[in-house]
């Protein structure tokens, strides 16, 4: 009771305490995530701007695109393709906004007649597109749908006006890149004018050497910041454990194999008595023994030998009917092959179909007829044309499912042996050039004519039970501890150190961004990336991923913050250029003569001649291109010589010779039109797309770099 009385007393300081070691649990799991988190973090994807995108909203999104493509598309690729879309979208709506552009009805009605143009729902009677339609579809679903179909297509029409908006935009862009006649007479002179120079090139290299601290890289990196943006990255080095059969296990399935040509004693658990179990080479029904041993069914079909897998081809073929080969070792599988027979077929043949369908046919869900009037309708179109087969290109348009091959008369043309499904392809093979009849598929009836055969060839007919060669759970189990015992020992070291102990190789990857999602040598990896970029991963350590196929452990190497390089990143790049700057100034220092001959003598180089250079393509033989040089030369008179000039590849002293003006035009209304033409068109193909260092949108590249962005893709992809 004494110790009870006592915490009564204390109850406040006991409340404190608690709530303090509540908040540093808090605390600490706040510092682990960055900063605190909010509903608005959880819920947001983004923020473009003002405007945030909804997380909830940009799943849907992508998980639609996924679905569309089919597989075609990822995960990752399709986060990517949609945010690239919905921030240009969300940029776009802001800088119309902004710049208060308004459109009016007609170019709202040109807009909505390109996005439904050829809708049957929207056109008239010649089919073309009805503005008066449109509204009568609106007032039905208005009074119809009002809280579904309505609210969507007031989507669309909000949608449709910010298509002719843009379309506007775009056109006051196209208005504004168009070339001058000033312009255009400039870059008329640029191409044409051409001078004749004598110059002296010092290269370099004539300098002492000069030393580059790093100092001078970070005064260089300072004044040129805009160059030496950096995104986050990160480097690994991982090794893989590849999941694959031992020796142990090919073995194995080679034992059961052998076991399967033989005729074996087995007990029979029924009667109680030991029985004669028929093997491969035996055996009275091949298609059930195949499929109760094989991992592949029995195809029950001719093959010609370009047919054949090329790895037993040259096998198989020298096969007598009813001999057995194998088993035969290919990849990741095992296999016994038996010629079961050998004929001379045909490798081809012409044929036209008319396909005639009926009720419960996958091929056409409208058809409304029953099987026996489909049957009754192809027995009648037979007839028609065993007497007329010129009849058939007409039969085939009025009556044919196949629509595809109905455009062409009926006629499939040339087909090659087991290209068509199986029932149809065994009619048509079967029977002789000139035959007319009818077979069923589940498609329906197809009216038949066989109109050529060619190419008959030796065909073969055979066996294969093929097993897969897999890894047991024993080499499994193996592996897992093999994987296992790495990463115990590259914790301990780095995995580095830990792979040259057990003679295994280590693959770097660098420069990882923070929304890949392939990792070399093992494609999709998406978890391996996202670990890597976690705040709470550290250089140097190491995790262990269970991926399809084995194990990867792999090692933090390297962390690149987003911002601006540092000097030793910068340092390859930079180091050349400061020190030739530093160079080119000990040499301009040391000339002091405008005498080309004197000061080619001072440095040891020759005095070089160029004709006929001009600024379209400014390049000095012997030296490649030096714009800066050729423009400088186009500022001096003729005998002229110019002050000492940095360019690509050393200082240069010039002398004009001579100079070759561009002709006088009296106009230049055309060269203004075609550079115009040339631009707008360069502009028209890059708005197709948001992506790709040479083709970005150019109108999207600058929204993006006036405004502020942020991405929190990664933290939920």
């Amino acid at each position: 009771m004494a110790i009870l009385s006592k915490i009564r007393q204390r109850t406040v300081f006991l409340i404190v305490i608690i709530a303090l070691a509540l908040f540093s649990f808090v605390l600490a799991d706040v510092i682990r995530q960055g900063g605190f988190t909010s509903t608005k973090s959880m819920n947001t994807i983004g923020v473009v701007g003002d405007r945030e995108i909804s997380r909830e909203e940009f799943a849907q999104m992508v998980e639609n695109r996924v679905q569309q493509s089919q597989g075609q598309v990822s995960t990752i690729q399709a986060v990517n393709q949609i945010w690239d879309s919905k921030v240009f979208n969300l940029l776009l709506d802001q800088e119309l906004d902004k710049l208060g552009l308004e459109v009016g009805s007609d170019q709202i009605t040109n807009a909505m007649e390109q996005q439904l143009a050829g809708n049957p729902t929207f056109s008239n009677e010649a089919g073309f597109f009805d503005p008066q339609k449109v509204k009568q579809y609106v007032a039905e679903i208005k009074v119809s749908s009002p809280n579904e179909m309505y609210p969507q297509w007031l989507n669309f029409e909000k949608s449709i006006e910010t298509i002719a908006k843009a379309e506007l935009y775009y056109d006051m862009i196209r208005a504004g890149i168009g070339a001058t006649k000033l312009e255009a007479e400039q870059a008329f002179k640029k191409q044409n004018a051409s001078l004749d120079l004598a110059f002296v090139r010092v290269p370099f290299d004539k300098a002492a050497d000069v030393e580059v601290s790093k100092a001078d890289i970070k005064d260089y990196i300072n004044k040129n910041k805009s160059a030496f943006k950096q995104e986050a990255e990160r480097d690994i080095r991982y090794v893989f454990f590849k999941e694959e059969s031992s020796a142990e296990d090919i073995k194995g399935v080679e034992a059961d194999l052998k076991k399967l040509l033989d005729d074996q004693e087995v007990y029979n658990s029924v009667t109680k008595e030991n029985e004669i179990q028929k093997g491969l080479k035996t055996t009275d029904n091949i298609e059930e023994f195949v499929n109760l041993n094989s991992d592949v069914p029995f195809a029950d079909r001719y093959f010609f030998e370009y047919q054949l897998p090329e790895e037993i081809r040259s096998d198989v073929t020298k096969l007598e009917k009813g001999e057995v080969f194998g088993p035969h070792v290919d990849a990741s599988t095992m296999s016994l092959i038996k010629m079961i027979d050998k004929r001379q077929m045909v490798d081809s043949v012409s044929v036209k179909h008319i396909l005639v369908t009926y009720e419960g046919t996958n091929v056409d869900p409208n058809a409304t007829r029953t099987q026996e009037e489909a049957k009754a309708l192809a027995d009648s179109i037979t007839n028609v044309i065993s007497k007329d087969a010129d009849k058939f290109a007409e039969l085939a348009t009025s009556f044919s499912a196949d629509k595809q091959s109905a455009e062409n008369g009926g006629d499939l043309e040339w087909v090659t042996y087991g290209s068509l499904v199986e029932d149809f392809n065994d009619y048509v093979f079967s029977k002789d050039a000139g035959h007319k009849g009818v077979v069923e598929t589940d498609f329906g009836y197809h009216v038949v004519h066989v109109t050529d055969k060619k190419d008959e060839k030796q065909a073969y007919k055979i066996a294969r039970i093929v097993k897969s060669v897999e890894a047991s759970d024993k080499t499994l189990n193996t592996l897992y501890r093999n994987a296992s015992n790495f990463e115990l020992a590259a914790k301990e070291s780095s995995v580095e150190e830990a792979a040259k102990e057990v003679n295994l190789d280590v693959v770097p990857v660098n420069k990882m961004n923070r929304l890949d999602e392939t990792i070399s040598q093992l494609g999709k990896q998406r978890n391996v990336v996202k670990w890597a970029f976690e705040e709470t991963t550290k250089v140097g350590d190491i995790n262990r991923f269970d991926i399809s196929g084995g194990y990867i452990i792999a090692e933090l190497v390297k962390k690149t913050p987003e911002g601006v390089k540092t000097a030793e990143e910068a340092s390859e790049k930079v180091t050349s250029i400061i020190k030739a700057n530093k160079q080119a100034k000990e040499i301009m220092s040391q000339i002091d003569s405008n005498d080309l001959d004197a000061v080619a003598s001072q440095f040891g180089v020759s005095v070089q001649d160029a004709a006929a250079v001009n600024m379209g393509s400014p390049v000095l033989a012997g030296a490649g291109r030096e714009p800066k040089v050729v423009g400088a030369a186009f500022a001096l008179e003729t005998n002229g010589v110019s002050q000492a000039i940095q360019g690509e590849k050393g200082v240069y002293l010039v002398k004009l010779l001579a100079k070759q003006d561009a002709p006088e035009l009296p106009s230049f209304v055309s060269q203004a039109n075609q550079e115009t033409q040339k631009r707008v068109q360069s502009f028209n193909q890059k708005l197709q797309r948001l992506s790709g260092e040479n083709n970005i949108n150019p109108v999207y590249k600058a929204l993006k770099e006036t405004s502020e962005i942020e991405d929190n893709r990664s933290n939920f992809y």
